[in-house]
């Protein structure tokens, strides 16, 4: 069994990453070592030595590190984690640097209908075809949440449980950066 080791800037990202990877493979078995950090500096400065400590305990054979883009550049963040993170660590992969465009919140947007499934009282009549176009995607969700019914999006309870309900398609679909994680786990592929 290949397993997993997940750093982000924060916990639900990491706590969703792991229900998409446990989909995506198909296979919720699979056991994922995480840990989400109170903010991209965290994750920065002690990314490197998570992943050593991830690598220590034998287990681990592919890494994700995921560091949304909030209006930077997709690619300059990437670099970043190359730089301060991925090669600091010293490892060698497969890992993917996954930098969601502009937060991983672009992917719930891409299918708003998962939303429904948790939350019963929404009911979005809007369809977003280019999520990642939205400026602050987590921000578009509580705003929408606020018209309907409680209870009210709240990223950190509700998106590891939206993500079991995603279209992985439209989601594979509709925003590019969620690309790179499908290939690590469908090819066992990184991108770094």
């Amino acid at each position: 069994m290949i397993l997993y080791g997940i750093i982000g800037e924060d916990q639900s990202d990491v706590e969703t990453l792991c229900v998409l990877i446990k989909r995506i493979a198909d296979d919720s078995s699979i056991t994922i070592k995480r840990k989400g950090y109170d903010g991209c500096g965290q994750l920065l400065t002690k990314g490197a030595r998570q992943l050593q400590l991830f690598h220590g305990l034998g287990v681990c054979k592919r890494f994700v590190v995921c560091y949304d883009s909030d209006r930077a550049s997709p690619a300059k963040r990437r670099q970043e984690l190359i730089d301060r993170v991925i090669g600091p660590s010293g490892l060698q992969g497969p890992f993917c640097a996954l930098v969601p465009v502009q937060e991983i919140e672009a992917w719930i947007l891409a299918d708003l209908a998962a939303v429904t499934k948790i939350i019963k009282g929404w009911t979005p009549t809007k369809v977003i075809h280019h999520p990642e176009t939205i400026a602050d995607p987590k921000e578009l969700l509580e705003k929408m949440s606020r018209e309907f019914q409680k209870p009210r999006y709240a990223h950190a309870v509700h998106n590891p449980r939206i993500a079991l309900h995603l279209d992985l398609e439209q989601v594979l679909q509709k925003c590019p950066s969620f690309e790179p994680l499908h290939r690590m786990v469908t090819m066992g592929k990184g991108n770094v």
